[in-house]
């Protein structure tokens, strides 16, 4: 029997706290590649968060800032590996070091930060980090055997601005989470006596590009006073954005409920119960949460972009991009005639139902071998 492929992998994006979607990418690989033929270490900066994840991996690592850390000492901890792995794998857009004797993989999840600099939240001074972000991309995908990142969309950013490592990209889709099943009458009950009964729902971030600011606006014009409008929860870990928004909100008559983080056991019902999941992010290089929605067989609104698209096809309903009046008049319709969202449910499960675990692995998998087959080093 032909021994496992050894893979060290960056587990950064674990030991931040509540697990996002790069959090969720890293656990389906640590869940789902081990039973067809890998095996893995871990390296980070800081203790891993997820045990339940990661409690048959041995983790690696030293304390540093996270580009310092990159440059040192992660090639050394790299370099000290035994049994020396196969391959190493950067799951957080940079990362892969020059000089390893071993390929690289580099997720590359999306480029937004160079692509729209003005939308992201920037450690002091910004020109420096932005500099620093590129250059760091720039050599990582230089030094990185294979590429991955989500979508078709999001690839075509990235030749866009390094057009070198086209040959080099492999788009895998992120996958519905084994334990998303389906909302219990249960589940969605305690979530609706939760939030007052009726209720629609965002959940992601709050952060400049996810404009749930543009939600807001939009709720005060489709609703004028607030009259007729439902109660409008915005899920996701709380910061001084969410703070404004709330305030924001109060001030225009809409009724918001921030209840934070929604741990993975509760997010099936919190989206089942929801009678409207609404996405207005203006830029991504997926959209995770539409794809839950969908998953969860609620009906979706989000912005009409070309990752977004990409993951929902026609099984949501699209607004122009950053325009909220326009979202307004799409809410407004769905406020008077709920009934006509009855045939999205179904799309949207039928739709999310391609995006599988297993054809994600499959293609990490593929993605890999190409890299392993170069038998070259980094850089």
């Amino acid at each position: 029997m032909p021994r496992p492929t050894r893979v060290a992998i960056d587990l950064r994006p674990l030991s931040r706290g509540p697990s996002t979607g790069i959090g969720l990418i890293l656990t389906q690989i640590l869940e789902e590649l081990p039973r067809r033929g890998f095996e893995f270490v871990g390296v980070s900066d800081r203790p891993v968060t997820a045990p339940e994840v990661v409690e048959s991996i041995e983790v690696r690592g030293g304390s540093g800032g996270r580009i310092r850390w990159e440059r040192n000492p992660l090639p050394g901890i790299l370099g000290a590996l035994r049994p020396t792995p196969d391959l190493f794998h950067a799951t957080w857009n940079h990362g892969v070091p020059s000089g390893l004797p071993f390929p690289s993989v580099l997720s590359l999840h999306d480029v937004i930060p160079w692509i729209a600099p003005e939308r992201v939240p920037w450690p002091r001074p910004a020109v420096l980090h932005r500099w620093l972000y590129r250059r760091h991309v720039r050599e990582s995908a230089q030094n990185a055997a294979a590429i991955v990142t989500l979508t078709e969309a999001s690839r075509r950013e990235i030749v866009d601005r390094l057009p070198e490592a086209s040959s080099k990209i492999e788009v895998v889709p992120c996958a519905v989470p084994r334990w998303l099943g389906p909302p219990t009458p249960q589940a969605i009950a305690s979530a609706r006596g939760r939030f007052g009964g009726r209720y629609w729902l965002y959940l992601g971030g709050f952060d400049p590009r996810k404009g749930v600011e543009l939600l807001v606006e939009a709720m005060a014009i489709a609703f004028p006073g607030g009259a007729g409008a439902p109660v409008l929860v915005l899920a996701g870990s709380p910061n001084r954005l969410a703070s404004d928004l709330a305030r924001s909100a109060a001030e225009r008559g809409v009724r918001v409920i921030l209840p934070g983080y929604v741990p993975d056991a509760e997010l099936s019902g919190l989206l089942g119960g929801a009678e409207l999941f609404v996405y207005p992010s203006r830029l991504e290089g997926f959209g995770i949460p539409p794809l839950l929605a969908m998953a969860a067989g609620t009906p979706t609104v989000t912005s009409d972009i070309a990752a977004i698209r990409e993951v929902v096809g026609n099984a949501a309903i699209l607004f122009p991009s950053g325009d909220a009046r326009a979202l307004a008049s799409r809410l407004a319709e769905v406020a008077r005639d709920p009934g006509s969202l009855s045939p999205l449910r179904a799309r949207g499960k039928e739709r999310a139902s391609q995006f599988s675990v297993g054809a994600m692995a499959e293609r990490m998998i593929r993605a890999y071998e190409r890299a392993v087959g170069t038998r070259t080093g980094s850089g």
